[in-house]
């Protein structure tokens, strides 16, 4: 590589020039200013060259040669690379000609549309005129579209293709696409030259190119939309910058200099000529040139050749635009001119010492700048139609410094182009390496630029021509332009995000230098003061070195992608623009104006050629406001003003986007319609656009929108980025469902038949994605299975990791020598079949079936097709279960350790197949996984799966043991695991388990835990050792809770075997459990609660005891106290002998525990138990003899009024009242109500102190009745009473209907509570008193003879309801008559069926309340027009309150004959045989109605269920009422919870099954509907089993149901519930016939039993049958209680 450097050749042949022209050249630099002026004006050519030999020439014509040939297929490779990525983006080929157009993305397609109208003119002539007066683009306007859009690219084209006869070769279309990727291979080009003419070699420039091709997403926008003016001009800027760079070297020639300089010339026009904002850039480039030559670093006869290129480029330009004042007015002119004349002015400004110069330079740019904005401050009065002060206030905003409501400023700010640029960026930058390299040579480079410039200003002269041991790479000019150059534009990226199309370019070209120039390391090495190696070999050395390694990294890992890239067909469609476009073209009249967004008009403006209203142009204003017209569409004016505004652009047709309507703009407020209504003043500045203000220069929002699968798959090095996000959305688990699922999608041939899964690159690339997303989480198989991967998709993921590794196909693991294999591929066969026994062991856990939800038939197939999937795939992992335990086992042989896949691997085998397997059969390739680490993870999963085995195999736990020691002992031995991740609980509950399955515990053992301990005593029959721990425990506590529940269940379990002396134990150890759940305040257990159902002295004293020594620790919590003193007062509550709770109370708990007061209630409790105390209440003082008090303010005695509910408080309140003011003051309180039929009456009283007084009374013992104040409302209702017995009889009867109501309801609410205790004959006599009363006109309220006759009822008054209540009240009162009828019906049960003649009439009564009535409408001809419904007004009572009425009912006989009377009902109206509803005396109702259509069947089912569930709530055991139920949800399809209620019936009646139920409670009918919910559930076992149960067994029902191999019960645990030894028999055939050799044996083992063996007695057969009976029933409660 040295010898392509003629950097090099140069420095080396410049030491052969004579001594006298150097010397020469130093004493011309060191004369007068003057001389020196004029000597620096010399051209470079007066310094004689030496003499070269023709070896020399030639080799340096070769270097040149090479490095043109490369520079020129560099950048053809590049616009070939992006033509063809533009290509596979677009299918650009395969499309139509508008599909094609409608590509151009982003509005450019407005530009391709001229090239065509240039193309279509007659000829160029006509074609540039039309244009040049264009009355077809915007609406009422003609316009110089070449001066305003800038298009001289397209009539340059177009003239070429013209001209050249192209029109048979090649479409117009290529032509243009040809010229624009042509023209980036000049961009490329120049940016090869470039890095070539400052680094000496052309590496640099093929490295530059590369790091273009690698961030081309950042580099270029051309694949985006081919036709924008940034594509046309940036290639002439590349050239003007490389002739730039020529032009600034020192050691160049005469004729070099010239070619630079006309490149130079001529590319600065063109520049100017096709982009408007062109003027800008060159305005940086120009300020750099300026710092170049104010600080002295460049001759300024250069600097003056290089101003006339400025100047002339611009007028020339000025010219061709015709005469746009943009470019009289733009910051370049104004620079030039302050330049020029402050040059003028200081001609003897690079002369005297340091800080004299200093000085000067602060005038100097003071001058230039004054002259320049001076100067531009003149144009801009001059010349019309300048933009700055837009310009300038649009920077404000941006930078913060000011706030608007404008839209366009707001628009503007919200263009991603012109937002700061994001944190991925330079993330890109940072993984191409481009990003790290930038900064360093940038930093060298900045610093030597700043020595340089510090000796210049203190008048240091440097050599000419320096060797390259003298060589800083600061005192070069072109390297100090390029410093600046890309210093500032980055600057400007970092708050423009589109000039990172400009920026990354030249940061690649400049990085290529940089690490390419001897002369940069020469700098360094100068700095370092390298003495070791000479620093002249080392920099050739390194410049050589790191630009290699570089290339090759970068080939290695970014041409598989590139190459991927362009392999890959991506996917782009716009149908409804290609269909509107369509639609346009045939519809639409060619007059015709359209509005809309920009974007879309310049794509209308493309395929149809109609006038539009706006232009996709954001750097005219005009246009600009014309957008804001038509955005106002979205905006909130009223539809008049926006057809004005339309209107006046002459607007046909307005395109209305549904994206803009429902827009989600991922920017603070962006949305088009916010920022429509900020502008015109409907919203709030600070509502969002103060946001988007406050925001703008910040980067995205940190909550992005979830990224869909496909992104991944277009983007290859998204994936990873997506990856080490730390809240990635979606989550990697979820990635890999998304990814295999659409690689695992069948496809549909073109006759309809559904296909495999095609083998085609995208399915492949979307497993290999999961394989990545998988390989990112290590192999983590606890993460993987408890991340929602079912076994499917976890089968299907590592199957296609042993595809991926190499595994030989059609080998079985059991075969394969791991030892041979590579490490991967091994690895791979390891981590498949640990998920195999994994699975097999997880699958054996019980899990809790998810609640069905409604019935969706496409949900319901996909569910079962996927638990048909699982279960074939746990069958065959269960057959291999053999085969990988011995893989696992023998790969506890090998010692070496093991690889598995990474991320980077896996990209490998991707790229290249061949190639990546070589490299991961080393031994250095994936992740590295110690062989400790792997047996420690093997070791834990053999152990599992041998303590799974061990249920029917007991040496097996012994196999598991031994594997979870090893699995202790090597995870003591990692220090940090990479691939092990286990649960240590989970680890430690095995070890405990096997120890006490195996009973390897030594009680001598300093490891052995309290877990060891207590399972020794256990085994060693040590009860009250056991029990003694408990105890101890309560103190110290480290025993878990759910360990000592199971510590009692084993117990328990013992007691029921028939073990003896175990129930004290078990009353000893609930206890004990019962004081731990006191002292940590958890709810008591039911089994304790019932033990103190029947207490002893004995047991009380043993719980006393085992409280007192839970409390002997000397620093128990006070929580703790305060917790064993609520349990101290709920044992005195729960006892109900007496003696027992003066035992509690003598203790010394009781003292220490209690507060005084909490003493005093409970003696007081236990008192009440003894003896019954009869207080007798003072009696009250006439309610006139309360004085009156002193008067205070009407306020507060309102609020005392409202507050009391003492008579004789609120008696004097009222006195008080009424001698301030007189007026009403029952009105002070809207909450005050008095019943509606009492309220004349009281009002009618004449002075106002007793009216308002009776109404307060009265208001406030009602509220006091409501909320059960039965002692307030007593002593309001008694003071009311006195106060109206000596002024009114009939408000006398009125509060003594109220006090008996009173009364009523207090007691029903003391019946509630489970009082037994019958009412007084006082209180009866009263009811009765009421309801044969006969006084006239007195106001009665409904509600008391409902609760008298619910009194009646409830207290089986039946006698008295039937014959002793006048006939004049049953026809008056409704409840009456209702009650008579309940009454003489549940006398007659059961009767005979001629008595049942009430029964018959309670039926008419009742379907009178449930019917409908009917009104027919007629229209004005007679006909039927219209048919209400509505609650029924000719029955007694509405439905509703009769459901009121039944709620108060509590006597179990009349509510068993109104459940039987709605159920009859109901069977009545359903007229479904097959499923009825049964209950209790059926047969007394009638089994037919006259006229069923009349009755609500809705109001009757809602009736019968509020009924029975009402019932229910008073006695939830029932019998009758729990079948009602059930058969209620069963009807109803609720098959659980009528299987729920069928259980509980037959619970009810055997006493939770301890004997058989009787036959009148489990019915055949109530078997068979038991039957059919099992078997609508999938419970199918359970249906087999429950078929014996049958009178018949039905066979037919039982085998149907053991062949469904979808089963959601636990199967095979319930076959030791089976006696018939048939369905056994079958059993044990289908399980052979499936191969189910587990499941077969379990059954051959139930028909093996003694008991069951045909030839036995009768008996026993029965004996075997009701004992499995009772186990199965006991069992399906545990289910469904």
């Amino acid at each position: 590589m040295a010898g392509l450097r003629c950097r090099i050749a140069n420095t080396l042949e410049v030491s052969n020039e004579t001594d006298d022209d150097v010397k020469a050249e130093d004493e011309e630099r060191q004369k007068d200013d003057d001389d020196q002026e004029e000597d620096s004006r010399k051209p470079a050519s007066t310094v004689r060259k030496p003499t070269i030999s023709m070896k020399g020439v030639l080799q340096r014509l070769l270097r040149v040669s090479l490095g043109c040939l490369a520079s020129v297929a560099c950048g053809m490779l590049y616009a070939a690379y992006l033509s063809a990525f533009h290509e596979r983006r677009f299918w650009f080929s395969t499309r139509q000609e508008l599909e094609r157009e409608i590509t151009f993305q982003g509005g450019s397609g407005l530009y391709y549309y001229y090239y065509k109208h240039m193309l279509a003119a007659p000829s160029f002539q006509r074609g540039f005129y039309e244009l040049m007066t264009d009355d077809r683009t915007l609406a009422g306007q003609t316009i110089n579209a070449v001066e305003r859009l800038s298009l001289y690219p397209e009539m340059i084209t177009s003239y070429i293709y013209r001209i050249t006869g192209s029109q048979d070769l090649v479409e117009p279309i290529y032509f243009y696409m040809g010229a624009v990727f042509g023209l980036q291979a000049v961009y490329a080009t120049a940016l090869f030259v470039c890095s070539w003419l400052m680094s000496g070699t052309w590496v640099a420039g093929v490295l530059a190119v590369a790091w273009c091709v690698i961030s081309r997403s950042d580099a270029t926008r051309v694949d985006q939309a081919v036709p924008l003016r940034e594509n046309w001009a940036l290639p002439y800027y590349s050239c003007q910058v490389a002739a730039l760079t020529g032009f600034l070297c020192n050691n160049i020639s005469s004729t070099v200099e010239m070619l630079c300089y006309l490149t130079m010339s001529t590319t600065t026009f063109s520049f100017l000529l096709v982009w408007e904002h062109s003027h800008h850039l060159l305005f940086i480039q120009a300020f750099c040139l300026f710092l170049l030559d104010s600080f002295d670093l460049v001759p300024p006869r250069k600097m003056s050749d290089i101003h006339k290129v400025y100047v002339s480029s611009l007028l020339l330009a000025f010219f061709f635009h015709f005469h746009n004042t943009a470019l009289l007015g733009s910051p370049l002119l104004s620079l030039l001119i302050g330049s020029m004349l402050a040059r003028y002015l200081q001609q003897k400004m690079k002369k005297g010492p340091l800080v004299a110069r200093v000085m000067k330079l602060f005038l100097h740019f003071h001058l230039v700048f004054a002259a320049g904005i001076t100067f531009n401050y003149l144009v801009k009065k001059v010349l019309p139609g300048s933009e700055s002060e837009f310009i300038l206030k649009f920077l404000e905003v941006k930078f913060g410094l000011n706030t608007t409501t404008d839209f366009v400023t707001n628009l503007l700010l919200c263009q991603e182009s012109l937002r700061s640029p994001s944190q991925d960026l330079f993330l890109r930058l940072t993984q191409a390496s481009v990003l790290p390299f930038y900064l360093l040579v940038l930093t060298v480079c900045l610093l030597s630029t700043l020595e340089t410039i510090y000796r210049r200003l203190s008048g240091q002269v440097t050599q000419s021509n320096p060797k390259l041991e003298d060589v800083h790479v600061g005192e070069r000019p072109e390297v100090v332009y390029h410093v600046f150059h890309t210093f500032l534009f980055g600057g400007l990226t970092m708050l423009f995000d589109g000039v990172k199309y400009v920026w990354t370019p030249y940061v690649c070209m400049f990085t290529a230098f940089g690490v390419c120039s001897p002369d940069l390391w020469m700098t360094v090495f100068r700095w370092m003061k390298v003495k070791s190696i000479h620093p002249v070999m080392l920099s050739l050395i390194l410049s050589t070195a790191v630009p290699t390694i570089i290339g090759l990294s970068l080939w290695r890992e970014y041409c598989p992608r590139v190459l991927a890239e362009l392999s890959e067909l991506q996917e782009f469609s716009d149908l409804d623009a290609a269909e509107m476009i369509s639609w346009i073209r045939t519809r639409v009249p060619t007059a015709a104006v359209f509005a809309g967004s920009p974007q879309l008009l310049g794509a209308v403006k493309l395929g149809s050629g109609l006038v539009v209203t706006s232009l996709p142009h954001h750097s005219d204003m005009d246009l600009l406001r014309r957008s804001e017209d038509t955005y106002q569409v979205y905006s909130m004016r009223s539809a008049e003003e926006i057809y004005k505004i339309l209107t006046s652009h002459k607007t046909n047709y307005v395109i209305i986007e549904e994206s803009l309507c429902n827009e989600l703009s991922l920017n603070k407020g962006c949305r088009i319609k916010d920022l429509l209504d900020i502008s015109n003043g409907h919203r709030r500045m600070s509502a969002e656009a103060a946001d988007r203000v406050a925001a703008v220069t910040s980067s995205r929002p940190s909550t992005p929108l979830q990224t869909s699968w496909f992104e991944f798959l277009l983007d290859g090095a998204l994936l990873e980025k997506h990856l080490q996000k730390s809240n990635a959305d979606p989550t990697p688990v979820q990635l890999i469902v998304q990814f295999l699922e659409q690689a695992s999608k069948p496809s549909v041939n073109e006759q309809n038949q559904v296909q495999p899964p095609a083998d085609n690159r995208r399915n492949r690339t979307l497993k290999l994605l999961a394989l990545k997303v998988a390989a990112h989480m290590k192999w983590d198989l606890d993460v993987l299975e408890k991340g929602s991967l079912s076994i499917p998709v976890l089968n299907m993921l590592l199957n296609e990791l042993l595809c991926v590794s190499k595994v030989p196909p059609g080998v079985k693991h059991v075969d394969l020598d791991l030892s041979t294999l590579p490490p991967t591929t091994a690895m791979a066969v390891l981590i498949y079949n640990r998920w195999a026994i994994r699975t097999i062991v997880l699958s054996s856990f019980p899990e809790k079936q998810a609640k069905p939800g409604p019935h969706q038939m496409n949900m319901l197939n996909v569910v079962q097709q996927e638990k048909e999937m699982t279960d074939n795939i746990l069958s065959v992992l269960k057959e291999q279960a053999s085969d990988s335990i011995s893989v696992l086992t023998g790969a506890l042989q090998l010692k070496k350790d093991f690889y598995v896949h990474t991320m980077r691997t896996l990209d490998l085998l991707a790229a290249d197949g061949a190639a990546a397997n070589g490299e991961t059969e080393s031994s250095t390739a994936g992740l590295r996984i110690s062989a400790n680490e792997l047996h420690c993870q093997v070791h834990y999963d053999l152990g599992a799966i041998s303590f799974q085995q061990g249920c029917r195999d007991q040496p097996a736990f012994e196999k598991a043991r031994d594997h979870f020691r090893q699995t202790k002992e090597l995870l003591k031995k990692l220090d940090s695991a990479v691939h092990v991740h286990l649960d240590e609980k989970r680890l430690a509950g095995y070890w405990n388990a096997c120890q006490a399955l195996t009973g390897d515990c030594d009680s001598c053992d300093s490891q052995t835990t309290r877990y060891d301990q207590i399972n020794m005593m256990i085994s060693a029959g040590s009860y009250q050792a056991v029990v003694d721990a408990f105890i101890k425990d309560n103190v110290s506590r480290s025993l878990p809770k759910h360990f000592r529940c199971s510590v009692l269940r084993e117990f328990l379990h013992k007691a029921q075997q028939g073990e003896a002396g175990l129930d004290e134990v078990c009353h000893k150890l609930c206890v004990c459990n019962a004081v731990r759940d006191a002292l940590e305040g958890e709810v008591l257990g039911v089994r304790f609660l019932q033990l103190l159902l029947k207490p002893s002295k004995r047991l009380v004293g043993f719980i006393l005891e085992v409280c007192t020594q839970a409390l002997a620790k000397e620093r128990s919590s006070e929580t703790s106290r305060r917790n064993m003193a609520t349990f101290v007062r709920t044992l005195c509550e729960s006892l109900e002998d007496v003696s027992l709770v003066f035992v509690v109370s003598s203790h010394k708990l009781f003292t220490e525990l209690l507060k005084e007061e909490e003493r005093t209630l409970l003696v007081e409790q236990m008192r009440k138990r003894s003896a019954t105390v009869n207080l007798s209440a003072k009696p009250l003082p006439s309610f006139y003899d309360i004085p009156v008090s002193a008067s205070v303010s009407v306020g507060q005695l309102e609020q005392q009024l409202i507050l009391s509910l003492e008579p004789r408080r609120i008696r004097q309140i009222l006195n008080e009242l009424h001698g301030i003011a007189d007026r009403p003051f029952w009105r002070v309180n809207s909450k005050w109500e008095v019943p509606p039929d009492y309220i004349n009456v009281i009002l009618a009283i004449k002075d106002n102190l007793t009216k308002d007084l009776v109404y307060i009374l009265m208001a406030k013992g009602l509220h006091c009745i409501s909320v059960k104040d039965f002692l307030h409302a007593r002593q309001l209702f008694s003071a009311c009473l006195e106060l109206v017995t000596e002024f009114s009889p009939r408000l006398r009867q009125v509060m003594l209907n109220e006090m008996l109501l009173l009364e009523l309801r207090a007691h029903e609410t003391v019946a509630a509570k489970g009082s037994k205790e019958r009412p007084p004959p006082d209180l009866i006599s009263r009811v009765r008193g009421y309801l044969e009363m006969r006084i006239h006109d007195l106001p009665l309220r409904q509600v008391v003879g409902e609760e008298c006759v619910a009194f009646m009822l409830n207290w089986r008054e039946n006698d008295y309801l039937t014959l002793q209540v006048p006939s004049s009240a049953v026809i008056s009162n409704p409840y009456i008559k209702l009650g008579q009828l309940l009454a003489s019906t549940c006398k007659e049960l059961p009767g005979p069926k001629e008595s049942r003649r009430t029964a018959k009439e309670l039926w008419d009564v009742v379907v009178q309340i449930c019917s409908v009535s009917i009104q027919h409408k007629r229209s004005n001809d007679g006909r039927v027009g219209l048919i209400k419904h509505r609650e029924s007004s000719l029955g007694i009572l509405l439905r509703s309150k009769f459901i009121t009425f039944v709620t108060k009912i509590r006597e179990p006989l009349v509510l068993t004959t109104l459940i039987s009377l709605f159920v009859r009902l109901h069977c009545t109206v359903r007229d479904d045989i097959v499923n009825e509803v049964t209950a209790e005396h059926l047969s007394i109702w009638p089994s037919s109605l006259p006229n069923i259509q009349a009755v609500d069947v809705e109001a009757v089912a809602v009736t019968v269920k509020e009924l029975v569930t009402y019932a229910l709530t008073l006695n939830p055991n029932n019998q009758s009422w729990l079948i009602t139920q059930a058969d209620i949800y069963f009807v109803t399809n609720q098959y659980s919870a009528a299987l729920n209620f069928y259980v509980q019936a037959g619970a009810v009646a055997s006493d939770f099954f301890s004997k058989a139920v009787p036959p009148d409670i489990y019915t055949d009918q109530v078997l068979k509907r038991m039957i059919k919910c099992c078997s609508m559930m999938n419970c199918h076992t359970q249906v087999a089993v429950l078929c014996q149960f049958l009178r018949e067994v039905d066979y037919m029902t039982a085998f149907k149901a053991l062949q469904e191999q979808s089963s959601h019960d636990a199967m095979d645990s319930f076959y030791d519930y089976i006696w018939d030894v048939t369905i056994l028999e079958y059993l044990t055939h289908i399980h052979h016939k499936r191969g189910e050799a587990e499941k077969r044996q379990i059954a051959i083992k139930a028909i093996g039993q003694t008991e069951l063996n045909t030839s036995n007695p009768e008996e026993v057969l029965q004996l075997a049958a009701q004992k499995r009976k009772k186990r199965f029933f006991q069992a399906m409660a545990k289910l469904y209680f």
